[in-house]
């Protein structure tokens, strides 16, 4: 019985796709943990704001289960056969499309964000983010069909340029949010009233910067992988975890409210929540925050301040 032949550079093929799916799984299991955080602390959220975690949680699900299937027609099923190796598998579903979906939702949660705290006069700039946003869904989507259709991974700069308008789309979009989610909240920031105020928007000013610091770094990367190198498979590893990035900026975006929250004053539970975790008499612990002292001499304005802060991140 004779062996099939070894390919070359074998390490090339199997280590992206490898390592790729094994850092996907460890973002999941991230993304779970900041699922049970947001339940545990928000289950008075808006049933529109739910629906938006629980769909992008419900969708990584599927993608992470893909991804287990993919792994193991490769390198359990496939074992030595260099045609599985080549061939993408479920992939094309897994990565590029629902990984576009993920990404183009949470997109748009951040221009919803811009909207509320630019007003009208963001609407040119939030019709831009949302213009590039689909273009590169678009792209990603018509990438990923075309990859299933061939049963092969593209190869070549002609089959690669929608992963590159995918990446680069997505990457101007992140540049965008960033940068005008720094402008309109540091605008907010100097005109605040208030040490509570300064201090919660210099927490969601750094947390902006570094959650979509690092989206806008993988999507560099992988861009520059598929420009530079278009005949490798390298790429596949960094967009492998594209997906889990945005949905983990989006639950860790809304957990930030924890923070805000103790910026208020104290936090402590209802005797509810407490009787709940002790006795089990109700499975949706609340949390209430109650302010011992109000401030002397701004109360009016720091108030004001904090209702302004609570509509914008949808605390209240």
């Amino acid at each position: 019985m004779s062996t099939p032949p070894v390919l070359p550079n074998l390490e090339e093929i199997t280590a992206p796709l490898l390592l790729g799916d094994l850092w996907n799984w460890t973002l999941y299991g991230v993304l779970v943990v900041q699922l049970y955080v947001y339940s545990y602390n928000f289950p008075g959220d808006r049933p529109l704001i739910k629906l938006l975690v629980y769909s992008v949680f419900l969708l990584e699900t599927v993608q992470t289960a893909l991804t287990g299937a993919d792994l193991y027609y490769w390198f359990v099923t496939g074992f030595g056969n260099p045609a599985h190796l080549a061939s993408p598998s479920l992939s094309p579903v897994d990565v590029p499309i629902i990984g576009s979906i993920v990404s183009f939702t949470v997109q748009l949660f951040f221009v919803y964000r811009i909207w509320v705290l630019g007003g009208r006069s963001s609407w040119p700039l939030c019709l831009l983010i949302c213009l590039c946003s689909t273009v590169d869904a678009v792209a990603a989507f018509y990438g990923g069909v075309n990859t299933q259709i061939l049963k092969r991974f593209a190869t070549g700069r002609a089959l690669k340029i929608p992963a590159l308008i995918w990446l680069g789309g997505n990457t101007l979009s992140d540049i965008l949010i960033t940068g005008s989610m720094l402008y309109h909240l540091g605008r907010r920031r100097r005109d605040a009233n208030g040490h509570f105020s300064d201090r919660a928007l210099s927490r969601i000013v750094r947390l902006t910067v570094e959650t979509n610091l690092l989206t806008t770094t993988v999507g560099i990367v992988s861009f520059l992988m598929i420009a530079v190198f278009p005949d490798k498979d390298w790429f596949i590893c960094p967009t492998a975890i594209i997906g889990k990035l945005y949905s983990n900026t989006l639950l860790v975006s809304l957990n930030n409210r924890i923070s805000i929250r103790e910026g208020r004053g104290p936090v402590t539970r209802s005797p509810a929540a407490t009787s709940a975790l002790t006795t089990g008499t109700d499975s949706r612990p609340t949390m209430e925050i109650v302010e011992l002292k109000k401030p002397s001499g701004t109360g009016l304005l720091e108030d004001s301040a904090r209702q302004d802060t609570s509509r914008i991140f949808d605390i209240a």
